[in-house]
């Protein structure tokens, strides 16, 4: 999965995973992709990624992650996360497959790379919590995210 060419993010940052991480801290679902790819782009502005390291497309509605479908995909495909239509939402589960992962994803990290993990961890779950419950069209409206949708649509954000 880190390796794969959709992958926008450095093959480090990839192995920890942090779109299906996101998921696990929303308590196992994201309900829309509008609320996903705001969540996923607060997250990155939280932390010491650069815009280079993780580059989100301004589309439309805002900042895009370039490689989220095929990753989501190939999480739907290893049964990790489960992804479904209900009208014009996407919704995304974790299954309990992507739970155990998740677990033990973050248990070895903690070990291995016990600062950067905790980094990461600690701002998924700020972001996870300032967004359980809200809606994409709300977080869209957060300064951050305003001020990426300045830039013209199509441009690295």
């Amino acid at each position: 999965m880190t390796d794969g060419s959709d992958e926008t993010l450095p093959e480090e940052e990839a192995a920890l995973h942090p779109r299906l991480w996101m998921v696990d801290e929303f308590d196992g679902e994201i309900d829309g992709q509008l609320k996903f790819h705001k969540s996923l782009v607060q997250f990155r502005n939280n932390t010491d990624m650069e815009k280079d390291d993780w580059p989100f497309i301004r589309a439309y509605r805002g900042p895009m992650d370039q490689g989220f479908s095929s990753i989501l995909e190939s999480y739907d495909d290893l049964e990790l996360v489960y992804r479904e239509k209900d009208g014009e939402i996407h919704i995304y589960r974790e299954t309990d497959k992507g739970n155990r992962f998740v677990r033990g994803l973050k248990n070895g990290l903690r070990i291995l790379k016990k600062d950067q993990t905790e980094e990461r961890e600690t701002q998924l779950e700020l972001v996870a919590k300032a967004n359980k419950d809200r809606i994409g069209s709300e977080i869209e409206q957060d300064d951050d995210i305003q001020e990426l949708k300045d830039a013209p649509i199509g441009t690295e954000v």
